[in-house]
């Protein structure tokens, strides 16, 4: 039920047609559950919808979980490729498929296999940071569907408004959207898949309780973390690769 909640708490964005950026804590199978969740609303009311990821611009979204990223090695498996994630993308597509008006944004900087050769359009990106580009790319489809109800997801560290060590994805993103919400996505218990500070390959590792309520709740100002409030799904499960 805390899923339930958290969405029912976040209608108001949607039905004004904010636009939401969740800090993902990723490898969980609640926070795209979450997100599928709440286009499915914003498209009962007849609102199109805008979906940002945190997946390379590379990749073919509009198709389903099909590029090289979803099958990267266990190295490099953060939880931007879980089955809980390709699952999100082959639903995002599916609805799309019959008509329905989402549009699924791969975000992030290009991404090939190891050995691949990267396309030439996108060689001259590699310099760029990544939450420059995040929001470049995102922009552009707001731009094409301005009047879109718009949620993002990527880590917390890049949906923070607060641009400290270098200009964030939030923060780039704040001044074109005064009104945007930028919600920490908080756990309280359960259990997530993280890679290892080591670089080796990653595994389920529990989550510490938190006594904290289940769902979503903002203010008009950012706090310290850079966020205007958090949002809490309950008790999540890890989400293993795809």
């Amino acid at each position: 039920m805390s899923l339930e909640v958290a969405v029912a708490d976040l209608a108001p964005l949607m039905l004004r047609r904010k636009m939401l950026l969740i800090g993902e804590p990723s490898g969980t199978t609640e926070f795209p559950a979450l997100v599928l969740q709440v286009v499915n609303q914003v498209l009962e009311a007849n609102i199109e919808v805008i979906v940002g990821l945190e997946i390379p611009m590379t990749d073919e979204v509009e198709l389903g979980p099909v590029g090289p990223f979803w099958h990267r090695g266990a190295e490099f498996q953060d939880g931007r490729s879980s089955k809980a994630m390709a699952n999100l993308v082959g639903e995002l597509a599916s609805l799309r498929e019959n008509g329905s008006a989402v549009q699924t944004v791969a975000m992030d900087g290009p991404w090939v296999a190891p050995g691949a050769p990267l396309p030439d359009e996108h060689g001259e990106l590699l310099g760029q940071p990544r939450d420059q580009l995040m929001a470049t790319n995102l922009l552009a489809a707001v731009d094409q569907s301005p009047r879109a109800f718009v949620i993002s997801m990527a880590g917390s560290i890049h949906t923070s408004t607060h641009a400290v060590a270098w200009r964030t994805f939030g923060s780039i993103l704040l001044p074109w959207f005064p009104a945007m919400v930028s919600l920490l996505g908080q756990l309280t218990g359960g259990t997530r898949w993280v890679l290892a500070p080591d670089g080796s390959e990653g595994g389920i590792v529990d989550v510490p309780d938190l006594d904290l309520p289940a769902g979503a709740l903002w203010g008009d100002e950012p706090g310290a973390d850079g966020h205007h409030g958090y949002v809490n799904v309950g008790p999540v499960t890890a989400s293993p690769p795809a």
